[in-house]
């Protein structure tokens, strides 16, 4: 299936610049629509004791202390951005704005658009952990696959038509299953798929083939390039392993399941997948 439709998640100023520029980038490429979704709260300053509530909870308190027409002059100059952006461009697309309940209505949207994209927190940011939830509660619940872009760095070579070079980060998981299939509309076009699968020492036995081998005989049909391998870790977290390998081969995306709880039982994405948007290096592909 084609990318048709893409929907952006656009927050402060300076962390858009890399995601919008590579949503259009792809935009494009695949001749697709792009809408631009602005959560108003996450424009409001937070309180001291706001990242200690939930998400809805932080939403009703910053509507009592946050100067409105300050976040809805924030609004606007984001609005102006993107649809200069469009223009310059040639993307067509729209402009939504969430207020009453963002996470309601960045899930409706979702339902009508391929792909979502969020920036990457920024790990010192004010509004970091709203950022974060909002981003999981997207992954668990919009049943579309999500595209993280880092706040530092170009990413132009994932938008070129073809050339560019992917990781696929493997477990036998439902998770990692449905990330990869999400993932091959954006995979048309790759110079290079590499599908990895991260051994601790005591499960590395040497194998007459990787792990992941019919994974990428599954991938070469769909006439992609792919190649299995596999590295073997020494006491190193997974999510290391996996960025290191992304840096060594000048990898473009990384294809990740995504993990975590409903954040109605705990506020925390799984291991992995919380370290690997932490410290992120390349666009991160995940799916739930």
């Amino acid at each position: 299936m084609a990318v048709r439709d893409i929907l952006m998640v656009v927050s402060d100023a300076p962390a858009n610049e890399q995601p919008l520029a590579l949503t259009l980038a792809l935009a494009a490429r695949h001749g697709a629509r792009v809408s631009g979704f602005c959560p108003l709260d996450l424009l409001a300053p937070p309180r001291p004791a706001m990242e200690l509530l939930g998400y809805g909870e932080a939403m009703g308190a910053d509507q009592e202390t946050a100067q409105p027409s300050a976040v809805a002059a924030q609004a606007e100059q984001l609005e102006a951005a993107f649809r200069q952006a469009l223009d310059r461009t040639g993307v067509a697309g729209s402009w939504h704005v969430g207020d009453a309940d963002p996470p309601a209505a960045l899930l409706r949207l979702a339902h009508q658009n391929d792909l979502i994209v969020f920036g990457q927190p920024q790990p010192d940011g004010a509004l970091a952990g709203r950022a974060a939830e909002l981003m999981q509660q997207a992954l668990l619940e919009a049943g579309r696959p999500l595209l993280i872009v880092p706040y530092a760095g170009r990413f132009e070579a994932l938008a070129k038509p073809e050339g560019f070079h992917v990781l696929i980060g493997w477990t036998e998981t439902r998770e990692a299953a449905r990330a990869v299939h999400d993932a091959l509309p954006l995979l048309a076009g790759a110079g290079a798929v590499t599908v990895l699968t991260v051994l601790a020492g005591r499960d590395a036995a040497i194998d007459a083939q990787p792990p992941a081998a019919e994974l990428a005989q599954h991938l070469r049909r769909h006439g992609l390039p792919a190649n299995a391998v596999r590295t073997v870790t020494d006491g190193i977290p997974d999510s290391d392993a996996l960025l290191s390998y992304a840096c060594d081969i000048s990898a473009d995306l990384l294809v990740l399941g995504g993990y975590g709880h409903s954040p109605l039982r705990e506020r925390m994405w799984g291991g992995v997948t919380r370290d690997v948007l932490r410290h992120m290096t390349l666009p991160v592909l995940m799916s739930h």
